[in-house]
């Protein structure tokens, strides 16, 4: 049984998939920063929600409350749902996808991207024609 390595000349190896190098889904489909990012807005959600309703309840135990409760909403319902968006889709999409939008939207950092959408037509040129006119029987 032969029991070598094989290495490409960068030194990496031959039979490692990608999808070894992706980040792993942490919960719901989310990897770790899609979790952070979505604890955070959470969190943000539910200090806007629970500040005025602890005011109007009268009692500081509402705003945290509401804060963690809007954080589990936010982990659940939008790690289901942006599992059904990446589905079948490549690694990077989500991050692509973000930033399309905010370049087409409101005019930041397109510089890279390329936002003008249109029919592609793929045509004959001219120079062909007189090469085929000589190819009457």
């Amino acid at each position: 049984m032969n029991d070598t390595i094989e290495r490409l000349a960068d030194g990496t190896l031959v039979f490692l998939p990608e999808r070894l190098n992706r980040n792993p889904a942490v919960l719901r489909g989310l990897t770790n920063d899609e979790m952070w990012v979505a604890l955070g807005a959470g969190a943000l959600v539910g200090l806007v929600l629970g500040v005025p309703l602890a005011i109007a309840t009268a009692s500081i135990a509402v705003a945290p409350t509401s804060m963690i409760a809007s954080m589990a909403l936010v982990l659940f319902a939008g790690g289901t749902l942006l599992r059904r968006a990446k589905r079948a889709r490549p690694e990077i999409w989500l991050y692509r996808k973000l930033e399309w939008i905010i370049a087409s939207r409101w005019r930041l950092g397109g510089g890279t991207l390329i936002l003008h959408s249109g029919a592609w037509t793929v045509r004959r040129s001219c120079r062909l024609r007189p090469a085929l006119s000589r190819w009457q029987p």
